[in-house]
C-alpha cells in the first residue's frame, strides 16, 4: 500500500453522527498523515495492547477508535476486550475500474450490508450496530489503494455519538 490517505463514509441514519462520519464529496480536513505502527498482535494476530496501526493493515476483528478526522492514514488500535467504538468487519478490493466515489460507495454499501449480517449475526437494518466504511481517495486509487474496509458501530440512539463498547461484535447477534 502506499502512504497516501483513506477516506471514510457513513451511511448513519442520526444527522450527528453523519456530520461526525461523512466525506463524500465535501472538503475534508487533511490533518493526519501517518506511516509505522506501534500495535503489539499475539501469535492469533489479535490486537494486545493500544497502539496507533495503518489504516492500510486494518485486519478483519480489528478493534479501534475512530479517527478524528475525515481523511487519515493511522488508527487508534485497543484490544477488542478494552472500550472502543467499531470493529473492522470486512476489507476487500473495489471491483471498478476506475476510480469514481459514488459507485464505490454503492459497492461498498453493497459489500458491507451483506457482511454485516454474515458477521454480526443480524442485518444491520435490526441491529443495535450499523456499519461505515474506509475508502481510498483518488490520489491513493491513482497509487493503487483499492481496498474498503467495513466497521461496524454503535451510535447513541438520542444524540448520534459513537457508543464505546468491549468485546467482538461478531456473532452477538443484537
Amino acid at each position: 500500500m502506499t502512504n497516501s490517505t483513506i477516506a471514510r463514509r457513513s451511511l448513519a441514519a442520526g444527522a450527528a453522527l453523519a456530520l461526525a462520519l461523512s466525506l463524500g464529496g465535501c472538503s475534508a480536513v487533511q490533518n493526519i498523515f501517518g506511516g509505522g505502527s506501534d500495535v503489539e498482535r499475539d501469535d492469533d494476530g489479535q490486537v494486545t495492547e493500544q497502539g496507533t496501526g495503518s489504516a492500510y493493515d486494518l485486519e478483519v476483528g480489528d478493534c479501534l477508535n475512530f479517527p478524528a478526522a475525515d481523511e487519515f492514514s493511522d488508527v487508534e488500535l485497543v484490544p477488542c476486550g478494552d472500550a472502543h467504538d467499531s470493529e473492522v468487519i470486512l476489507n476487500f478490493e473495489s471491483a471498478l475500474a476506475e476510480f469514481n466515489e459514488e459507485e464505490m460507495y454503492a459497492e461498498a454499501d453493497e459489500q458491507c450490508a451483506t457482511e454485516f449480517q454474515s458477521y454480526v449475526g443480524l442485518d444491520w437494518e435490526t441491529s443495535i450496530f450499523d456499519y461505515t466504511y474506509f475508502t481510498p481517495l483518488e490520489a491513493g486509487w491513482e497509487d493503487g489503494d483499492r481496498v474498503i474496509t467495513c466497521v461496524a458501530y454503535q451510535a447513541d440512539a438520542t444524540d448520534g455519538s459513537l457508543v464505546q463498547t468491549t468485546g467482538s461484535v461478531q456473532g452477538r447477534a443484537e
